[in-house]
């Protein structure tokens, strides 16, 4: 079995929305917060991508490679939207946070090591989880991950140090480049603060407990419903009604 970070975090949410949405399929489209952080993961990835091929974007390019993902011209995401002033909001946010961006790396861009480096991190013979780190870059520090957020959460210490997507990008780095991360970066776009977090064995133990636990759930099929506020927003909701 193969699962992928996103997978983690919607089984970790809710076990039966992972089932409806990620086994039956039965929603394929993204929810708008989630398609708000992709849109602009995916422009930033892009900026990052030119720059290792030694050209640093203007404001502009930036702006027009966010609208063609945003208004679907490269058809890249499918996204629930809540009508077209919300749309046309959320590009403003967005636009916001990328002009945040744009200023820190215009006079000093980053050092690229890597962008979107894929990884695949094995948990025992029959079970791996794949993701991607968004960017590893050279610093003062040394080799560093970089993950960018777009949410209006505050830093939360327990969170990020307890985050799996981060643990898991920790390891894959040390199995890539044989040894440990020298800084792990999250940056957050809406404000421009960089908070800094490490990982050592101990998380990996707390991590491979975690996900051996979710494996046997699932091999178990104990998909049960976590009610919550999410709820709100969730796109299997009627179905979810209809659970006994």
């Amino acid at each position: 079995m193969e699962i992928t970070v996103s997978d983690l975090y919607a089984f970790k949410s809710c076990p039966l929305q992972f089932k409806l949405t990620k086994i039956d399929k039965l929603n394929k489209k993204m929810r708008e917060e989630d398609g708000l952080h992709a849109a602009i993961m995916s422009t930033i990835s892009y900026f990052y991508y030119k720059l290792q091929d030694g050209i640093l974007l203007s404001m502009d390019e930036i702006k027009e490679k966010f609208a063609n993902i945003w208004y679907g011209k490269t058809n890249l995401y499918d996204i629930m939207h809540n009508g077209n002033r919300d749309k046309r909001e959320k590009e403003l946010q967005a636009i916001g946070m990328l002009h945040q961006f744009y200023r820190q790396q215009k006079h000093k861009p980053d050092k690229v090591i890597a962008v979107n480096l894929d990884f695949r991190v094995p948990f025992g013979p029959d079970f791996s989880v794949k993701g991607h780190i968004p960017l590893i870059r050279e610093t003062p520090r040394g080799m560093e991950i970089v993950n960018f957020k777009t949410g209006n959460h505050k830093y939360n210490e327990f969170w990020q140090r307890t985050d799996m997507d981060i643990t898991l990008q920790a390891m894959a780095f040390e199995s890539i480049f044989k040894k440990q991360v020298d800084s792990i970066c999250i940056h957050h776009l809406r404000s421009g603060q960089s908070f800094f977090v490490e990982r050592k064995k101990k998380d990996y133990q707390r991590l491979y407990k975690s996900i051996t636990m979710m494996k046997k759930t699932i091999e178990q099929g104990w998909f049960y419903p976590r009610e919550s506020y999410l709820c709100d927003k969730c796109p299997v909701q009627q179905l979810c009604m209809e659970w006994r």
